[in-house]
Parts: structure tokens; C-alpha cells; sequence
């Protein structure tokens, strides 16, 4: 009598029970590194336990990193809130005037430009230079002697052949000297409306017709004097 026996070589692999796949991770966070943790543990030498004290402070060391990483978190976005309130505030001035130190100025058709000159001590005379977008000096004027304190300067738009000037940016140098020659110091400022706000490489500037000026070179903000 013959038995027949049952052969097992050909079992269905699809049927028996896979293995689990991990999935990978690129970050480290708390329960990471829990995970890390409790598989040391686990796979520590019975007969040579690992100092409880390394695994308590590497979790004071995870939990500290980890406080770092929200305060710089909540840095971030508060640093975000304020430059955006800030932004907000300076757009506000569009319309207003802006008393600034510059010395590139717009001249429009038949118009002038005066310019504030403050000046440290009293002066034997004060002198305006006017350069056009080349360079050239197209107006050299003198207005006498003046007093410490703030002035003001204007040209006519004239050049010293009494023409008048096409509009475009100019160049405006206000210097002093005193009775002995010396110079004098002198802080020039001009007034214009603000038209614009850029903020281009990480930094706010106001428009002022054609020309850009650093929010630094702003002494007062006030309401605008000109009624159109």
C-alpha cells in the first residue's frame, strides 16, 4: 500500500502574511524621536542596562531644540505682522508731504524749486549750485549774507542766461561760507508731495515725483499744501 504525501513547494507566497513596509521620514520630531528612543530601550543588553541619565538628558536636549524651534517659529511670524503693518503705514502717507534731505529735485514746466537751508552758523554768503542730468551747471546764484537758522532758496528754473529750463530732475548744492572764508555748515532739505511707495530690495522708499527717497533721509510727514 502506498501513502501519498502532500508537498508544500507549491504554496500560493502571495497567500502567506508579507512583512510591513516602513515608510521613510526626512524630518525628526517628537514622536521620531520617542520612537528612537523606546527601540533603544528594547534592544538594550539586559546584563548591561545604558545609563538612564543619557536618555533623560537626551530628551531635556530634544525638548529644549524643540522650544528653540517654536520661539523662532513665533519670531518669524510676528517679524512678518509687523513688517507688513509697517508697509501699511507708510502707504498711508501717499498724498502728504514729506520734508526730506536731497539734493535731486524735479523741475516741472514754468515751475521752481525752493530749498530749506539750515544753516549752523551765521553766513557772509550762501550760494546755490543748480546741475542738470549731465552734470552741467546751468545756475550758479548768490544770496548773500544770512542768518543761523532756516532758510529758504529757491530757483526760478532759469539758467544764468535768464532761459528757462526743461522739466527733469536737477541737482540742487546750497553752500555757505562765513566773513573769513570758512565754510559753513549747512543742512538742506526740500518739501515735496509723496506719490508713491516702493519696497524693492528689502527696503521702503517714498516717490516724490520722479525721484526715490530713503525713508532715513525723512524729517516730517505733514499734510499736503497743495490744494489740486
Amino acid at each position: 500500500m502506498s501513502i501519498e504525501t502532500s508537498s508544500t513547494t507549491g504554496v500560493n507566497q502571495s497567500t502567506l502574511p508579507q512583512p510591513m513596509k516602513t515608510q521613510g521620514s526626512n524630518t525628526l520630531g517628537k514622536n521620531e524621536f520617542l520612537t528612537i528612543l523606546t527601540a533603544q530601550l528594547a534592544h538594550q543588553d539586559p546584563t548591561s542596562p545604558m545609563d538612564s541619565n543619557a536618555f533623560v538628558a537626551q530628551l531635556a536636549q530634544f525638548s529644549a531644540l524643540e522650544q528653540m524651534q517654536n520661539t523662532n517659529d513665533t519670531l518669524t511670524q510676528l517679524l512678518a505682522v509687523q513688517q507688513l503693518s509697517g508697509q501699511t503705514a507708510v502707504v498711508s502717507m501717499v498724498g502728504k508731504d514729506a520734508i526730506y534731505k536731497a539734493s535731486e529735485m524735479d523741475l516741472s514746466a514754468g515751475g521752481s524749486i525752493t530749498v530749506t537751508a539750515t544753516l549752523d552758523t551765521p553766513a557772509a554768503d550762501v550760494v546755490m549750485e543748480v546741475d542738470d542730468a549731465d552734470g552741467n551747471v546751468v545756475r550758479r546764484q548768490s544770496f548773500g549774507a544770512m542768518a543761523a537758522g532756516t532758510s529758504n532758496v529757491t530757483w526760478d528754473g532759469l539758467n544764468d542766461s535768464g532761459v528757462a529750463q526743461l522739466p527733469g530732475t536737477y541737482t540742487i548744492k546750497v553752500s555757505a561760507t562765513d566773513i573769513s572764508g570758512n565754510p559753513v555748515t549747512v543742512t538742506q532739505q526740500s518739501r515735496g508731495r509723496i506719490t508713491g511707495v516702493t519696497f524693492e530690495n528689502g527696503g521702503t522708499e517714498l516717490m516724490i515725483g520722479n525721484t526715490t527717497i530713503s525713508l532715513s533721509n525723512v524729517s516730517e510727514i505733514q499734510e499736503s499744501s497743495n490744494t489740486q
